[in-house]
């Protein structure tokens, strides 16, 4: 069915301010809510993501109000906010963190209003990109509206480390995991720019900070027989990712590796969201018994990265 053009009066009452520090567990509740209506509508189980702790949501947000203030918005009513927009700015590559609007107030063109404020700082050569559910077709079609279009599909996988996960199934091709070497960001940052040239098309200095600093959160650059061969980060909730290769077939002993670190710290169960173009890390991941558990799409206004030799981060919104 068409969406009604926002008329005038639709949105009567609706103020647009930048968000504050204080704004962070606010707007985190705006996405909970959202996020489980569009659930609950697509008949899918609604439950809270043990890979996602309210810490790190809210480190994200605080984050954000530092390093990319001009792009996040909050709007209100009777100072009650009921929308927030998150973007990023990497060189030549935005990106919506997140963009939710609470359900009672959908389709008064305030999810649009917060979009166009969030792009502060686009120029005619920045790509626009979003990882999005594809559950949300309301929402897809605003991104199409803003020419972001599908480029892969982000497959998301969870799995426990008794055995129905993270094991390799009979019959599968053995996969050995990576040496690893903890991440030093006053010794590895060229590296880590190498990396994410490579892989999402961009450095990201700041966002190496912000991971770097995340409690339970631990980076490892990978290395076989001495030559790194990329970067991964494991939470202690069990949430993978980001992770960069230098290779697409180098991906699935990344995911190894992690899995094989996630049992050393006795993590039991992983989580992975991964680039339907990451083939060979897909096949690992099935064959290691791991469950299909969503499926979401990268949309963007041109084609940005090698997303198959990459591993989207489990636990925050910056990909």
């Amino acid at each position: 069915m068409a969406r009604r053009r926002p008329s005038r009066s639709a949105a009567a009452g609706i103020t647009y301010r930048l968000a504050t520090i204080e704004d962070a567990e606010e707007t985190f509740q705006v996405v909970h809510e959202a996020a489980d209506d569009v659930l609950r509508r697509a008949g899918r189980r609604v439950s809270g993501d043990a890979a996602l702790p309210l810490a790190r949501v809210i480190r994200f947000r605080h984050f954000c109000v530092r390093h990319d203030g001009g792009r996040f918005w909050v709007a209100e009513q009777e100072g009650r906010i009921v929308g927030a927009a998150i973007a990023i700015l990497r060189e030549r590559v935005w990106y919506l963190a997140a963009l939710h609007v609470l359900p009672a107030f959908q389709s008064r063109g305030i999810g649009t209003e917060l979009l166009r404020r969030s792009m502060a700082g686009v120029g005619r050569e920045t790509a626009l990109t979003v990882l999005t559910d594809a559950l949300n077709p309301v929402s897809n079609s605003l991104y199409m509206r803003f020419r972001m279009l599908p480029q892969d599909t982000i497959l998301t996988f969870d799995g426990t480390l008794d055995g129905s996960g993270g094991r390799r199934a009979p019959g599968a091709s053995p996969v050995g995991s990576f040496d690893v070497q903890r991440l030093d960001l006053s010794r590895d940052r060229a590296t880590l720019d190498r990396l994410d040239r490579g892989s999402v098309g961009f450095s990201r200095p700041v966002d190496h900070d912000f991971w770097a600093g995340v409690p339970g959160l631990e980076g490892h650059l990978l290395e076989d027989a001495g030559t790194v061969r990329g970067y991964l980060y494991l939470s202690d909730a069990g949430a993978a990712g980001p992770a960069a290769a230098l290779g697409s077939e180098d991906v699935p002993a990344a995911l190894a590796t992690a899995a094989r670190l996630a049992r050393e710290r006795g993590v039991a169960n992983l989580h992975v969201r991964v680039a339907g173009s990451a083939r060979h890390g897909i096949s690992w991941l099935v064959d290691a018994g791991f469950q299909l558990t969503g499926i979401g799409l990268m949309l963007s206004t041109r084609r940005v990265g090698l997303l198959d030799r990459y591993v989207t981060s489990g636990a925050d919104a910056l990909y």
